[in-house]
């Protein structure tokens, strides 16, 4: 795998010279997680994803995009969090084989290695990961997150020009393609759209419909496929808000699993130890408080409010007010209507969860739902969201309940997103 992404990342080409890339691992946060994955293995632990591990890189990335765009319009908002959304996988699948590396360091012909001598080994795997190959992805990332800004700006039916930096550094395969003109729309776009591999500084600007072309279209759309095919670059990050895709070796190796983890697998508390300290209370509320507590919030538009969650997500409560279809496939009107779950009684509390959570979980399997988990004395709200960002519903999980354990395993249950 190491050999693998030192040819995939080529961090210095022969013709771009490299890049300065921002050191991402000369802080105390990464050995303060190396000694906990050295202290966990030599005790026995056998989750497949070191939780702290996973989010500290998806924070990294996670970063660069907001440092990249600065979202404004909806439609921008969607794009930082379907960018985002791509990232976690992308950690969790990076961590999964980085914990698969560490397990094997271990054992020395067939004994168990010393503790220092384990977090050594760590360490000095962990600085390959987590800076010289992370320094490669973050650069990715920053740019990616740039061009699908840019794409998203362009109108469907405008022309774009393929632009290089035009100077001696520019691969050859890059440098054949500047000023090649094509539609929004057209085919080419879906494979060549920059970034064209690690370090790549190529952009598109608005081009004219009568540019006359050295390339034909053939030859334009094969020109970088023998070298970008079976890398992450073979695809359009404005169209599939993918900055790292399935070829991408951590998903090629890991497979489906890290999109479909559970609590145990993260090395995740159980429910024992997480109520073994106390918990926040919630008073509960009538149906007319609670259209009361919706009266009295900033709208965003209209009826519906909006809730800024702890990730940076903007997330809208939709209310069913002067909109098609029946008023309970809205949240506001959906809550009412669960009046035998008396899910009114703790709605008010949705801002407070999707602000401050105890833990946030990414759900690919379920068309790529978010959900919020806070814990109570009482029990577990749960919130969920639509890959749309607007709220869908949340109910009360009984933590004395007879089948809690199989509804919090379900909740707690995708790719990890954020835990207090």
């Amino acid at each position: 795998m190491i050999g693998q992404l030192n040819d995939l990342y080529s961090l210095r080409c022969e013709t771009c010279g490299g890049h300065h890339f921002e050191d991402l691992a000369d802080n105390e946060d990464w050995d303060a997680i190396y000694r906990q994955i050295a202290e966990d293995l030599l005790s026995g632990a056998d989750y497949k994803v070191n939780a702290d591990l996973h989010l500290k890189t998806a924070e990294k990335l996670c970063k660069v995009i907001d440092s990249n765009i600065k979202p404004t319009r909806e439609d921008e908002l969607r794009l930082v969090a379907a960018l985002k959304q791509n990232i976690y996988p992308f950690s969790a699948a990076k961590s999964f084989q980085q914990m698969l590396y560490y397990r094997k360091m271990m054992v020395d012909n067939g004994s168990v290695i010393g503790k220092d001598q384990f977090i050594k080994r760590i360490a000095d795997t962990g600085e390959i990961f987590n800076k010289k190959f992370l320094s490669a992805e973050y650069e990715n990332a920053a740019y990616s997150a740039i061009m699908a800004d840019k794409w998203s700006r362009f109108s469907d039916d405008e022309y774009l020009q393929y632009s290089t930096v035009g100077d001696s550094n520019v691969r050859p395969s890059h440098a054949v393609l500047d000023k090649y003109t094509a539609p929004k729309t057209d085919v080419f776009w879906k494979k060549n759209y920059p970034p064209n591999g690690w370090g790549c500084r190529c952009t598109v600007v608005p081009g004219k419909a009568n540019f006359q072309n050295a390339l034909t279209s053939k030859e334009a759309g094969s020109q970088l496929k023998t070298e970008n095919k079976d890398t992450p670059f073979y695809n359009n990050v404005g169209e599939s808000k993918l900055i790292f895709d399935g070829k991408h070796p951590y998903f090629q190796e890991a497979g489906g699993k890290v999109r479909n983890l559970s609590w145990q697998e993260y090395g995740m508390p159980n429910l024992e130890k997480i109520y073994s300290e106390e918990k926040p209370t919630f008073s509960r509320t009538t149906k007319e408080e609670y259209q009361n507590w919706w009266k009295a919030q900033t709208k965003k538009s209209g009826d519906d409010i909006q809730v800024k969650d702890v990730l940076g997500n903007h997330i809208t409560l939709p209310s069913g007010e002067g909109k098609p279809g029946k008023p309970s496939d809205y949240f506001k009107e959906h809550i009412l209507k669960k009046s035998d779950e008396n899910r009114h009684e703790f709605a008010t509390k949705v801002k407070t969860i999707l602000e401050s959570p105890d833990e946030v979980w990414l759900n690919p399997q379920d068309k790529n739902t978010i959900n919020y988990l806070k814990y109570y004395e009482g029990g577990i709200i749960r919130i969920i969201v639509k890959d749309n960002l607007e709220a869908e519903t949340m109910f009360f999980i009984d933590k004395n309940g007879d089948s809690v354990l199989n509804k919090i395993g379900e909740a707690r249950k995708g790719v990890l997103m954020y835990r207090k």
